[in-house]
């Protein structure tokens, strides 16, 4: 048996995703808290972020979506394939955006980041 219990990455994230949106639906009510800024870092925790993107999407949110770098990895690329075809809006300009939005979700690093943070990153959690 693998260690993730035989799940695989793509379910991992589907209910990381899954769990992140329901958690947000129930404590911040769309029509109070509908604009969500989601940073998605280049790792499976960026792909969570997309997964929520996306379901935030279909509970009726307005999200959008910050990448301060992106993966070349084909589950990634997909990720950000969905939430292109949704229309979901990627955004450049963070600084601007949060000055819009009522929720930020942070879905840039994971539980196993370890050493000293740099660019882009370190301006983005600044």
């Amino acid at each position: 048996m693998s260690q993730n219990g035989a799940f695989s990455i793509d379910q991992l994230m589907e209910l990381a995703g899954l769990s992140v949106s329901c958690a947000i639906a129930k404590v911040y009510p769309v029509r109070s808290h509908p604009r969500v800024v989601v940073c998605c870092g280049p790792g499976n925790n960026g792909g969570d972020g997309l997964v929520a993107a996306r379901h935030l999407f279909h509970f009726g949110y307005s999200p959008s979506i910050f990448y301060p770098k992106r993966s070349g990895r084909d589950l990634y690329q997909r990720l950000v394939t969905q939430c292109d075809n949704l229309k979901i809006p990627s955004i450049t300009d963070l600084k601007q955006q949060l000055e819009q939005t009522d929720l930020i979700v942070d879905a840039i690093f994971g539980f196993s980041f370890s050493g000293k943070v740099r660019a882009p990153f370190d301006d983005v959690i600044q």
